[in-house]
């Protein structure tokens, strides 16, 4: 019941204050770290902790629209074959870079339906495979509605140069993901690189990963209970012009064809008014379509070792 509370608690808490969430995103917080870590690096936040507050007030009082944190898929290529990626990478039957051109629009689109947004996040797939990222972090530097942006990586390529003056900067952060030394030969070369370049790096941890289930599959137990103890709310997805309220949603909705319209926002196709609408509708709702097939980011959710690969087909 304790821990039910705590962890209900914590995600209402970022939920309702995006500078908050904006600082525990920029600093590294992740739910599936030690209880020590969580000590520690709640100290670290509490330092921080009014300035955030202060920030919060002003939306409130301007009547902003902020949203905490946006993560962007780039590219669907992996170098590595994940079981049980959150982003279901391994299942998919085709792996592409998106196009910069549509890739920069839909970022334009939902940065002129928003006043700001405190943690921009680039994820793949493999990130650093994407031919013009360096491009995707100029535009994204150049705005004035996003705060900090950090990069996702799985820390088996090293960026080329264009790539680094990039992150360099735009003074972003890297989050390089912590598997077995075997999967990750570069890692060590990486940081070396980072470090003399002067781009910030968080090398996470991570003892393991949750198993969303069987995403096609109803799942037993209350959905509502689910999504009120779930982290992944506080991670929506923008994907092919659409935002999800979470990762999951997006591979229901794309993949599996289950997921409910109503759980996403269409970029693209709405106005800024019409935007800010849906995303406060989003915001209040206490369960979506996608919590009756998904088993959480909690305590609860079964959890699995880190990056275990599958073997690859001969058409990979």
């Amino acid at each position: 019941m304790l821990k039910r509370w705590f962890w209900r608690a914590q995600i209402s808490i970022l939920c309702a204050c995006p500078p908050l969430h904006g600082v525990v995103v920029r600093h590294g917080i992740g739910s599936n770290r030690s209880g020590k870590l969580w000590i520690v690096t709640l100290l670290r936040l509490a330092l921080r902790a009014i300035p955030a507050l202060f920030s919060y007030c002003r939306d409130k009082l301007k009547k902003r629209v902020v949203l905490p944190r946006v993560s962007v898929g780039i590219t669907t290529r992996c170098t590595l074959n994940c079981d049980k990626c959150v982003g279901h990478i391994a299942d998919l039957q085709t792996h592409e870079d998106f196009p910069l051109d549509v890739l920069l629009r839909d970022i334009k689109a939902l940065l002129s339906h928003v006043d700001y947004i405190y943690a921009f996040n680039l994820s793949g797939g493999e990130t650093f495979l994407h031919p013009e990222l360096d491009q995707i972090i100029r535009f994204c530097a150049a705005s004035n509605r996003i705060g900090t942006i950090d990069l996702s990586t799985n820390g088996t390529l090293i960026p080329n140069q264009a790539t680094l003056s990039a992150l360099r900067d735009a003074k972003a952060t890297v989050r390089i993901s912590r598997y077995a030394p075997a999967l990750q030969p570069n890692v060590e070369q990486l940081k070396t690189i980072l470090k003399e370049n002067g781009i910030h790096y968080l090398h996470e941890s991570g003892d393991y990963w949750y198993d969303t289930g069987d995403l096609g599959r109803l799942q037993e137990g209350s959905a509502k209970r689910r999504f009120s103890i779930c982290a992944q709310r506080l991670c929506p997805t923008c994907y092919q012009g659409n935002l999800y309220l979470c990762s999951p949603s997006l591979v229901l909705t794309e993949k599996e064809g289950a997921g409910g319209s109503e759980d996403s926002i269409a970029v693209r196709a709405v106005s800024a008014a019409e935007f800010r609408r849906q995303w406060k509708e989003l915001h209040k709702k206490h369960v979506i379509t996608t919590c009756s097939y998904c088993q959480g980011f909690s305590y609860q959710t079964p959890r699995v070792p880190v990056a275990e690969q599958r073997e690859r087909h001969a058409a990979d």
